[in-house]
């Protein structure tokens, strides 16, 4: 589980529900992976829209991410 900045209190988690906006308006997906940005360091949340193509990913920066919706942990894992 990552911060998305030093100072802020939330935390992005992998299958964690989160919004963002961009160009296109408003998407929501899943976080798949975080990955750093090659060029600038920056983290980014790999994210699988809500599309109607599956397997559609995105690289969001942490930063842009608006609202998250914590993943349930699995049956027998503890939280």
């Amino acid at each position: 589980m990552l911060t998305t900045l030093t100072n802020s209190p939330r935390q992005i988690a992998l299958g964690d529900r989160v919004t963002f906006d961009t160009d296109e308006g408003y998407q929501a997906g899943t976080v798949n992976d975080l990955r750093r940005d090659v060029g600038n360091g920056e983290l980014h949340a790999w994210v699988e829209l809500d599309h109607q193509w599956p397997g559609m990913f995105r690289a969001v920066p942490l930063g842009a991410i608006e609202a998250v919706k914590k993943a349930a942990a699995p049956v027998g894992c503890p939280a």
